[in-house]
């Protein structure tokens, strides 16, 4: 059967999509590491087709049909390679979690939900706010009306609270990791066959995407998670029938919407009308109504954290901390930026070319299988089309959203993979399956090369790239990387016998005048704009006499917003460099000689407070208070622990 033809116009798209210009058309993109140019792209498929083309004289004839053969067996080597499968993504997860990033949360996102998972971990949905919020304030974190709580939204915290509450919270994404893969196994056995759902976990396996971020603190693990079993659980009552089994998928997709709501919301959206077509060609309104109801249930517990927390159902953290404008659409940004319809779509592409090279790092698009499906009209079964829309809906949805960045890869599209993964299993098993007795050109016996040759060469060739190459290069990049996330300053403190005690972390001059701004009431959006735009001496003295003259937050806000832009990033050749890239002074002006001590301070050697935040009690009533350095502030927080050495 040929395909509809929108699907065979967003197979092209997937296919061309890493041949996309993106530095021509956009400039220069932020946050886009392991982006390959478009001549790259095509450089390495060129290399290594020809490197296909000349192996496939070699490679036995009809052995890609075998293997397949194997894969559709339920006994057999199949099932031994698959069975295989499952512990090698668990030891690949563990190596991650533990030698690339020392079971520690290593973005500043992951830090603030750990936290907010040992809040939980307490028993408590908030902690009370800390004795003086400059000495501990970070991004993300509300210190509102005497609590101290994170602005995401509950779902994941609460997962990783219930390893935190046995010290093990590192191992909390491996399992859920795990369960993606049998979930998307257990899904493509029901929405395909035996040899999909095979290969399916076999791709996992394989996907170092997949397990460098399982292995993360990040949420978008456990949204993935919920958005398998959703995806299972849907085909289960597709098959079956039962209102019980629809009310299990809303329960699922709602519990996506805690840890993820944009995404669980694009999920929903775009799996809601194949899912109401099947109800109603059955009159069942019960299934419908059980599986509203599971949506409603995680609704109406996302509501009454926010009515426990902000003190409004409808006000998210994140929008009472940063502002409207960290909402969906087109607008100015929280950090001073504009969000354009043009960014969005540089940011959807960029994630999307992102996806094509690190999600199996293989020196082609791993975007091919799935686009060569729907452009060569092969997609036309029923489950092919709605997992195509349900992975073309996020980078859609977040279209509207002013972030993005590629920390461990594009991972606002991570969730994509409950699709994208089978959808790559499906392009594969046709490609081999349409290809017995097919050549890629007529000529003599000498000349022609089989299509099913071919794609497996070129298939082997691409895996032991991974594996020799591009793999060990990117585990490497993050095992030697952010050194300073990965101490454990808990521990460090416990093996030096240091206990009862106020560790104060010596910090930049720029992290000092963010933390400042944010005692001094400044909300999160002004702060993050003038750190951003003002020059930051000026800053200083405008922060020290709010201090001394204790300014009300109102006057502090205006005075900082009216030194608007004036500073300049400087060059780390400059006498007046801290080794701080993010450090801006007007040039031309020497800096007054207040902040020539900052500068001054700042050489004896600085880190990060915010690794450390999710070291301690959340309540700071354990063996150990980690804080902020403030200089000759230190005194005020020392006030609070009189019985604490410093």
């Amino acid at each position: 059967m040929s395909g509809p033809r929108p699907g065979r116009a967003l197979g092209w798209f997937l296919l061309l999509v890493p041949l996309v210009p993106l530095s021509w058309l956009f400039g220069e993109i932020d946050r886009a590491r392991g982006l390959v140019p478009p001549s790259e792209a095509l450089l390495g498929a060129f290399v290594f087709g020809a490197l296909a083309l000349l192996g496939a004289r070699l490679f036995p004839a009809g052995l890609p049909q075998r293997a397949l053969t194997a894969l559709d067996r339920e006994r057999g080597a199949g099932a031994l390679v698959t069975l295989g499968a499952v512990p090698l993504l668990l030891v690949l997860l563990l190596a991650t979690s533990i030698f690339a990033f020392a079971r520690r949360p290593l973005l500043i996102d992951s830090v603030i939900q750990l936290f907010q998972a040992r809040i939980f971990a307490s028993g408590h949905l908030y902690a009370g706010a800390p004795p003086g919020e400059a000495f501990f304030a970070v991004q993300h974190m509300l210190v509102d009306g005497g609590r101290w709580y994170s602005q995401y939204p509950p779902g994941h915290s609460a997962i990783l609270g219930l390893g935190a509450g046995f010290g093990v919270a590192w191992l909390v994404p491996v399992a859920l990791s795990v369960g993606t893969a049998l979930f998307l196994y257990g899904f493509a056995r029901r929405a395909y066959d035996l040899a999909t759902a095979r290969l399916t976990v076999i791709l996992l396996a394989l996907a170092p995407f997949f397990w460098f971020m399982g292995a993360s603190h990040m949420n978008h693990v456990s949204a993935l998670f919920f958005v398998s079993a959703f995806l299972y659980l849907l085909v289960r009552w597709e098959k079956r029938g039962a209102p019980g089994i629809l009310l299990g998928a809303g329960l699922a997709i709602g519990a996506a919407f805690l840890a993820r709501p944009l995404t669980a919301v694009a999920v929903g959206l775009a799996m809601a009308p194949f899912a109401l077509r099947t109800a109603f060609k059955r009159r069942d309104i019960v299934s419908v109504g059980a599986g509203l109801g599971g949506v409603l249930a995680a609704v109406f517990l996302y509501l009454a954290y926010y009515a426990a927390t902000t003190g409004d159902p409808l006000l998210p953290g994140y929008i009472k901390l940063w502002g409207a404008d960290h909402g969906l659409g087109f607008h100015s940004t929280p950090w001073g930026e504009v969000h354009s319809l043009l960014a969005g779509l540089r940011n959807e592409i960029t994630d999307l070319a992102l996806l094509s090279s690190l999600l199996f790092e293989w020196p082609v698009s791993a975007l091919i299988p799935a686009g060569l499906l729907f452009a060569a009209g092969w997609g036309s079964r029923q489950w092919d089309t709605r997992l195509l829309a349900g992975f073309l809906a996020l980078p859609a949805a977040y279209l509207f959203y002013w972030h993005r960045d590629a920390f461990l890869g594009p991972r606002y599209l991570y969730s994509g993979l409950a699709f994208l993964v089978p959808l790559t299993a499906r392009g594969l098993i046709e490609v081999f399956r349409r290809a017995g007795g097919r050549h890629l050109w007529r000529g003599s016996e000498l000349t022609r090369v089989p299509v099913s040759s071919f794609a497996g060469v070129l298939l082997l060739l691409c895996l032991a790239y991974a594996a020799a190459y591009s793999t060990p290069r990117r585990f490497h990049v993050y095992r030697t990387g952010l050194a300073s996330m990965k101490v454990d300053l808990a521990a460090e403190a416990g093996h030096r016998g240091i206990s009862d005690a106020v560790i104060f972390v010596p910090v930049s001059w720029g992290n000092r005048l963010l933390a400042r701004m944010r005692g001094l009431g400044v909300s999160a959006s002004g702060a993050e704009t003038a750190y951003r735009q003002s020059d930051h001496c000026a800053l200083e003295l405008t922060i020290r006499r709010a201090e001394r003259e204790r300014w009300r937050p109102a006057r502090t806000a205006a005075a900082i917003g009216e030194l608007g832009q004036g500073g300049n990033p400087i060059p780390a050749s400059s006498p007046l460099t801290n080794g701080d890239p993010t450090l801006r002074l007007a040039a031309g002006t020497p800096p007054a000689q207040e902040c020539l001590d900052e500068i001054a301070y700042d050489r004896a050697g600085y880190s990060n407070f915010a690794p450390f935040l999710a070291d301690q009690d959340p309540s700071l009533a354990g063996t150990l208070v980690i804080a902020r350095d403030r200089r000759g502030r230190n005194r005020e927080l020392l006030q609070a622990y009189p019985r604490r050495r410093a």
